[in-house]
């Protein structure tokens, strides 16, 4: 039986205090030392989604319940209830005209009193935090911001090599992702009145840093029921950035909760790059056959203007009849 440096039952979301309680911004080595870090290094440990210790696989499947009902609680407590969730490519750079404009977006939409949710990695999902922390703040805060980031574009290379199989950690990486951790966590701590988002990661992905942006935490062990968890989530709609196969399985997964209404009703699909998701990853066509006419034309959204999506999520917010809800949004 191993030791567990998580509590399994919790009755509220993490905070980025407590999962990065022990990171110190002049001392790299210290990232290894947070509370985020050490439970992914026990994952690690104890066999990664295939625990060989009967016990640590049983209060895993604790822990991922009671966030499952932590995140509940929160979203009916919470001051923005309307969820908007970004998905999309885990390597999007920092400095890359994309990430700028999921950033400027999901700030328009916290200030809309939309609820932004990512899966709390990097890249598309690093950009929805960076832009509802800043709701309260000036959009030339906002580029300040961008171009802090923007000095440490990428992810640092083989970090899923930062913890081996048996619990040895690479130093030399984690003085890495403390680097380009760091440029956000200092944005983070010296922001006043942030703007509320909600990230909900994985450690089956833990080797990437789960962003410092977010104001909840809802991380889970088995990635797919926080798959399940984001989607479920996500009842005012999906915003899909560029990305790869797992964005193409979360639109999928998505499309499929749609189409058989197991959520109750069907969430709204917007593509944020018409090229990208009817060219270059031709999703669009698909969905447009699989879907009946009117779903199609009702509730999904293909565009390259972040003000058409805007327009879109505002009719679909819940304030109109059906008939007025019905949006044509214009092909590119």
């Amino acid at each position: 039986m191993l030791p567990l440096h998580f509590q399994p039952l919790r009755d509220q979301l993490y905070s980025v205090d407590e999962l990065f309680a022990g990171f110190v911004e002049s001392r790299p080595s210290s990232y290894a030392e947070t509370v985020d870090f050490r439970i992914y290094r026990e994952y690690v440990a104890a066999g990664r989604y295939e625990p060989t210790d009967y016990f640590t696989a049983m209060m895993q499947a604790v822990h991922d319940n009671a966030i499952r009902e932590a995140t509940q609680d929160y979203l009916k407590s919470a001051s923005t209830k309307a969820a908007i969730a970004f998905m999309g490519g885990h390597d999007l750079p920092r400095n890359h005209p994309v990430y700028a404009r999921v950033a400027f977006l999901a700030r328009e939409l916290a200030r809309r009193r939309f609820l932004p949710v990512s899966g709390g990695g990097p890249g598309a999902m690093e950009a929805t935090h960076l832009g509802a922390l800043h709701q309260n703040a000036t959009p030339a805060a906002l580029t300040r911001a961008l171009k802090k980031l923007g000095r440490f574009p990428e992810i640092p290379p083989n970090l899923q090599n930062i913890v081996a199989g048996d619990g040895t950690i690479d130093r030399r990486l984690v003085k890495k992702a403390h680097a380009w951790l760091l440029p956000a966590y200092r944005i983070r701590r010296r922001i006043t009145n942030p703007g509320e988002s909600l990230a909900i990661p994985t450690w089956l992905y833990g080797h990437e840093p789960t962003t410092v942006l977010s104001t909840r935490v809802a991380k889970y062990f088995q990635n797919s029921v926080r798959e399940d968890r984001l989607l479920a989530v996500a009842t005012h709609g999906v915003i899909y950035v560029e990305g790869r196969a797992g964005t193409l399985q979360e639109i999928f997964q998505d499309a499929a909760q749609n189409y058989y209404r197991v959520l109750g009703d069907f969430s709204p699909m917007i593509f944020f790059g018409t090229r990208q998701w009817t060219d270059t990853l031709p999703i669009v066509p698909v969905l447009q056959r699989l879907f009946k006419p009117e779903d199609f034309e009702r509730y999904v959204c293909t565009t390259d203007d972040p003000k058409t999506i805007l327009k879109f999520l505002d009719r679909h917010s819940g304030e109109e009849t059906p008939a007025q809800r019905m949006v044509r949004c214009r092909r590119a």
